[in-house]
Order: structure tokens, then sequence, then C-alpha cells
């Protein structure tokens, strides 16, 4: 399946103390360590299918993002969007945000990540800081659970989260909205 980059539209993302967001959750949205080796734990085989990578608009709310945790705001980013699967079965969605100074950077290895996690290269910095996380809940206009309604036939509202991590003086803004097949949502239905 062919998926037009940038896919991701606006959403309304905010403290997760301020939402809704249903007890059985929150051990995904709220999760400190790295998604990566959560999904990996749920699966055989672990892939990253690049949807794109290059120059692109970055959204106001993105912006106000690096605003609010850090002087330093990229006017000129780059913006990452994957589909994460577990066992060939696309279970999360992530767009990621960088300043095009972090394309550089030797240690985070942006430039040539490829179909390599983002997370796995983050989580690998010993100075690596995170912001607190923020949820929006998706509705099912959203491109996102148009796409999820593709892949899995099931329509329905999408929880997802950001946080900003720093780390060698570089920022990183990383959305993950989770799809239909993670187990928080035969909880909910």
């Amino acid at each position: 399946m062919t998926i037009r980059f940038p896919l991701a539209q606006p959403s309304h993302w905010q403290r997760p103390e301020v939402t809704d967001l249903p007890a059985a959750a929150e051990s995904w949205l709220l999760a400190e360590g790295s998604l990566t080796q959560k999904l990996k734990l749920h699966s055989q085989h672990f892939s990253v299918h690049v949807i794109g990578q290059q120059t692109a608009p970055v959204f106001e709310s993105e912006f106000d993002m690096f605003r609010r945790h850090h002087k330093r705001v990229p006017f000129e980013a780059v913006v990452r969007e994957v589909i994460l699967s577990c066992d060939d079965t696309p279970w999360v969605f992530a767009r990621s945000i960088f300043p095009l100074s972090a394309v550089n950077q030797k240690n985070l290895n942006l430039s040539n990540i490829g179909s390599t996690s983002l997370g796995q290269s983050l989580f690998d910095q010993t100075d690596l800081l995170r912001s607190p996380f923020e949820v929006s809940k998706l509705d099912i206009n959203n491109s996102i659970a148009k796409l999820n309604k593709k892949l899995h036939e099931k329509s329905h509202p999408l929880w997802g989260r950001r946080s900003l991590f720093q780390t060698s003086g570089q920022q990183v803004l990383v959305s993950e909205v989770f799809l239909s097949p993670v187990p928080f949502y035969q909880e909910l239905s």
C-alpha cells in the first residue's frame, strides 16, 4: 500500500491529566521507556516502514512544543513519518521532527537512519532527556484514523502521545499514534 507523505494532520495535544484518558491505555501512552523495545516484546519480528523523511512543513503545535521546552526553535526542520509493525502488522504511526542541525549529529545517525528505529537511536544516548507527555485522541476523520481503517478495517478514534527528546544539544519531537492492533483497544470496546 502506498501512503502519501506527509500523512499527519494537526491534532489537539494536551497534558494527560486534563484528558479522558482511559486507564487501559495508560500503560502504553504514558510508558517512559522505549516504545521500540515494548513493541519488540509483542512480536517475533519488529520492522519500520518509512513513509517519508525530508524537509517539510511543520504544524504550529509542533513549533509550540519546541518553544515551550527550549529557546531554540527549528525554523528548518526534517519530518520523518513511519509505520512500526509487529510481525508485519502495523501497530504504530510515528511522526518525528528534528532541526536540520540534528541531521549531521554523528551519534544520532539521522542522515542515514533508513528503516532503523529512531527510538533505538535516541534511547542509545547517555544524555537523553524527555519532556512530559502530551496525548491526543484523533477522531475517525483524521488522516491517520483513515489509514488505520484501510489497514485494519476498523473505524474508531485513535490515541496518540508525543514528547520532546533532548540529546547532544539537539531536540527531536516524536509523536506516536497507536493503531487498532495495540492491545488496550480490545479493553476499550
